[in-house]
């Protein structure tokens, strides 16, 4: 009996060590939030001069851990050779390639940005920034600054704003920039601990990570004046980031049917001019994204030559092989493009409605368009006509009344396009006139033109879809009434179109040449059945907004 009380004793003994064994944290109590702080007097001293190469050691009040380093520690100078970063214990441990030479009189600064992080919660470690000099004194003086895009005007994150003592036009293609800063998510940038001096300066989407600009691939900036920096001297910069134009070049040409052209470019095709001097025919022009449609109705019994140009930066010549229109038109059929709805469209007031077709149209026969209005099916005569859009679309123009039910019926035959041939299918939909109370109107008055030059002024709807194009000059003030507008918020957008070429131009580093100035305003909300009254001073950001209910 004794020797089983003792086994269960020696039992519960086990069982209560194997319990003390395992380290349990207590339940509840506050969230740290303090992140992990410096020990100084266990850590490499801050801020020294004369400073030699050797391992930097950051040791902490608790456990740590790193975190996407490649992008949160940013070294300026930029070092040759690539860094090792550790933990050992509490510490981490910064080591320099044994390769790596130290500039002469030259403030280092290491921004640990969010590397460094508590090993229980993340918290990193606040504005944690080493500096050095290896020279007799730290340098103090900052540049700083904000980088968008030249297109956009939106912030760029994680772009290099790079600073060169060399100020040479070559510069930022040969050498790595002495002082750099990294853009936050505003865009904005802050390089500290710079020297008194003239600095050279880009901003740069450094893709290939080498400090050096490659125009074919990454997207750059510059001030126009080189930068001074010294006491009451510390700039603050604003840099349009631009992608240089690409040498425009034809990616493939489709020539396999008769009657149309397909030149797909590299880019959009704006600026092309072509010539075909042998061809005696019509060429009739469409663009679609970046792909250029000659549509030509006749043929010709020879081979002939089509010569596509855009200024210097492209020059192409296309052999146009002869094409049977008897066998094609034998074998072609013209469609419509309608996709049928099963709900009524409804009809803005006062906008016609398109039918879509597949070639370029030349005729209509009235006899086989038939609209009929109310459940009475009274028939009305539109107004027809065709598109520049290589007439491809058959519009129809009628004074819509609100809430009035329409059905449209165009029977085969109805349009014939520039090979003669006529339409095969039927087209029936059902419409409804919409309410002009559910549209809106903007009044722009635009000033602080300048008379001697030439803008574009697009408007935009909800920021990405083009909605209207107009263009002035000669003048210091645009007038212009958007009328029936859709609900929503609408942007303007106004390019100063300094070659008068009719688009907007990129920049070009090589010849200093900044991309035309573009500025944007998101106007005040369209509300239905609202005026918007829209004054806008060009580069003015608080432009006034008035809005007047309708009667």
């Amino acid at each position: 009996m004794n020797k089983v009380c003792q086994f269960i004793q020696v039992g519960i003994l086990a069982y209560l060590l194997a319990a003390c064994a395992n380290v349990i944290a207590p339940a509840g109590g506050p969230k740290d939030e303090l992140p992990p702080l410096i020990v100084a007097e266990n850590s490499t001293p801050n801020l020294q001069t004369k400073f030699t190469k050797q391992t930097i050691e950051l040791t902490f009040n608790e456990w740590v851990e790193l975190k996407d380093v490649f992008n949160q520690v940013v070294i300026s100078p930029p070092l040759e050779f690539p860094y090792k970063l550790k933990i050992k214990r509490k510490s981490v441990l910064f080591e320099f390639d044994e390769k790596e030479v130290l500039r002469p009189d030259a403030t280092y600064t290491i921004n640990f940005g969010e590397a460094i992080q508590d090993l229980n919660e993340r918290n990193p470690a606040d504005n944690l920034r080493f500096v050095f000099s290896t020279g007799d004194y730290i340098d103090s003086l900052k540049v700083t600054g904000q980088v968008v895009d030249a297109q956009t005007s939106e912030p760029l994150e994680g772009i290099l704003f790079m600073l060169y003592e060399n100020i040479a036009d070559s510069v930022v293609r040969t050498e790595r920039p002495f002082y750099f800063g990294k853009t936050n998510k505003a865009g904005q940038f802050l390089i500290e601990n710079v020297k008194a001096g003239q600095f050279k300066g880009f901003a740069l989407k450094d893709a290939d990570l080498n400090y050096k600009f490659n125009q074919n691939t990454e997207m750059i900036g510059f001030p126009d004046t080189l930068l001074l920096v010294g006491e009451g001297q510390q700039p603050n910069v604003q840099i349009r980031m631009f992608q240089e134009a690409r040498v425009m070049r034809i990616s493939e040409v489709d020539t396999s049917r008769f009657g149309l052209i397909k030149l797909s470019f590299n880019q959009p095709p704006t600026g092309i001019s072509y010539q075909a001097p042998d061809f005696s025919g019509q060429l009739i022009e469409e663009y679609d994204k970046d792909t250029l449609k000659l549509w030509y109705p006749e043929g010709s019994s020879e081979v002939w030559p089509l010569f596509v140009n855009r200024d210097t930066l492209l020059k192409d010549t296309i052999q146009i092989p002869v094409r049977s229109k008897e066998n094609f038109v034998t074998n072609a059929t013209l469609k419509s493009l309608h996709r049928p709805q099963k709900k009524a469209v409804r009809l803005a007031p006062g906008k016609p409605m398109a039918i879509e077709y597949a070639h370029p149209l030349v005729s209509y026969d009235t006899a086989l368009i038939h609209l009929v209005e109310d459940t009475l099916h009274i028939p009305v005569i539109p107004q027809l006509s065709f598109d520049t859009l290589a007439g491809r679309n058959l519009w129809l123009s009628f004074p819509w009344k609100e809430n009035m039910p329409y059905e449209l019926e165009v029977l085969p035959g109805a349009v014939t396009d520039i090979f003669g041939l006529t339409n095969v299918d039927t087209v029936r939909q059902s419409y409804v006139g919409d309410v002009r109370k559910n549209f809106g109107n903007l009044i722009l008055t635009l000033s602080g033109l300048d008379s001697t030059a030439s803008y574009i002024v697009q408007l935009l709807f909800q920021e990405k879809n083009q909605i209207a194009e107009l263009k002035t000059q000669g003048t210091t003030v645009f007038n212009h009434s958007f009328n029936l507008l859709i609900p929503g918020d609408y942007t303007l957008r106004i390019i100063t179109d300094w070659n008068g070429n009719g688009y907007w131009d990129t920049g070009f580093y090589d010849d200093l040449r900044q991309p035309e100035p573009i500025f944007r305003k998101k106007l005040q909300q369209l509300r239905a059945n609202w005026d918007v009254e829209a004054e806008v001073v060009l580069g003015v950001m608080d432009e006034v907004v008035e809005e007047e209910k309708k009667e």
